[in-house]
C-alpha cells in the first residue's frame, strides 16, 4: 500500500495497492452486474447503483482487506482511524458528477477504484474561499466560482487499485466532468473514516 500527499495542504491523498492482487482479479463485470442494489442517499437522481454487500462476498471480502489496513492509513495521514464503513458504487451510463464540495457531515474518506474506466476519473480544484458561500441548508456549503472551474489542482486516473484520500473541508471542490458512455465499467469502494 503507498499513500502519498498530492501536495503540501496535506488534506488530499493518493492511495495505491491497498487492496489484495488475488481479491481485485476475483471482480467481473458480468458478476457485479448481477448484485442487487439500490440507490444512496443525496444520489438518488445520479445514474450510480449502490451494491449490496452480501456475507462472504468479494465485496465483504474487499472492505474487511481495507478495514485491516485502518492503522497503515491512519499512520499515513496523521489522523486518528477507529473504523472503516463502506459503500460499493457502480456508476452507470450517463453518469456524471458536476464540481461539488461534500457538506460538512464528511470527514476524512477515501475512494479506490476497483476498475479501469479511462477519463472518468475524480478531478479536484484549486478554490479561493471567497467562491464558497456558506447556507443553513444540508450542503451548508456551495460553491459559486467558474463553472466549469479553471484550475485544477490533481485529477485522479481512475484506474484499478488506486484512489485518493480526502480530508473534507470548505473548499475541497471535486468532482467527475466525464459522463460515462454504454461500455464504461466504473466500480469503486467509497469508505468513510470514523
Amino acid at each position: 500500500m503507498i499513500v502519498s500527499a498530492v501536495d503540501e495542504r496535506k488534506d488530499l491523498f493518493s492511495v495505491s495497492d491497498i487492496v489484495p492482487t488475488q481479491l481485485i482479479n476475483q471482480i467481473s463485470q458480468d458478476a457485479v452486474l448481477q448484485i442487487p442494489y439500490g440507490k444512496m442517499d443525496w444520489q438518488d437522481t445520479i445514474a450510480r447503483r449502490k451494491l449490496q454487500v452480501q456475507s462472504g462476498s468479494i465485496l465483504e471480502q474487499i472492505h474487511t482487506a481495507i478495514d485491516n489496513k485502518k492503522d497503515l492509513i491512519s499512520e499515513s495521514i496523521q489522523k486518528t482511524i477507529n473504523k472503516v464503513d463502506s459503500v460499493f458504487w457502480l456508476d452507470e451510463q450517463g453518469f456524471t458528477f458536476g464540481p461539488h464540495i461534500d457538506n460538512p457531515g464528511v470527514g476524512q474518506v477515501m475512494q479506490i477504484y476497483l476498475s479501469d474506466c479511462e477519463n472518468a476519473g475524480t478531478v479536484f480544484y484549486n478554490v479561493d474561499n471567497n467562491e464558497v458561500v456558506d447556507r443553513d441548508d444540508d450542503q451548508h456549503w456551495h460553491y459559486e466560482g467558474a463553472d466549469p472551474p479553471t484550475s485544477i489542482r490533481h485529477t485522479f486516473e481512475f484506474k484499478n487499485n488506486t484512489g485518493y484520500v480526502m480530508i473534507n473541508h470548505r473548499t475541497q471542490l471535486h468532482g467527475v466532468p466525464h459522463t460515462l458512455g454504454k461500455t464504461d465499467f466504473r466500480l469503486s469502494v467509497y469508505c468513510w473514516f470514523n
